[in-house]
């Protein structure tokens, strides 16, 4: 673990042998924010996505594209008064699927799952989403 941030670094004797899945690429694209498999009391001060240098990983089977549905979109949030709104938002842009400008919440390179079961879900967004599972429509992402 010589090339991963010092904060990853300074639990690299807990870290060292455990596997996860790669859920983003950040500082552009010289660090994998990984998550680790097992349960958060299991893992180092309870942590489950750590930070880790591309070159610290063992990576044991290739990337590849995987087929998502439609809801793999990030959340987007607009604001209107006091009610706050929750979009569907193609990654990497500041429109919602329903045309409303939004503003994505990134934390660390990585943005939060759009939610069709939370209670501030755009309705818009919701029908747009289940008329393209009726279609079929899938999109396609690197995979993980």
């Amino acid at each position: 673990m010589e090339h991963s941030p010092g904060s990853t670094r300074a639990y690299r004797t807990m870290l060292i042998g455990r596997e996860g899945v790669v859920v983003a690429v950040l500082r552009n694209g010289s660090v994998a924010l990984l998550k680790l498999d097992g349960e958060w009391y299991d893992l180092p001060d309870g942590v489950q996505r750590w930070a880790v240098a591309w070159d610290d990983l063992a990576i044991h089977e290739p990337a590849g594209e995987s087929e998502v549905s439609v809801q793999t979109y990030a959340a987007g949030f607009s604001k209107e008064g006091r009610i706050l709104t929750q979009h569907a938002v193609a990654p990497g842009t500041k429109v919602a699927i329903c045309s409303s400008p939004v503003k994505p919440l990134p934390f660390c390179g990585w943005s939060l799952t759009f939610s069709p079961n939370a209670p501030q879900a755009c309705a818009t967004c919701l029908m747009l989403l289940n008329a393209l599972d009726r279609d079929g429509s899938k999109v396609t992402m690197p995979a993980p």
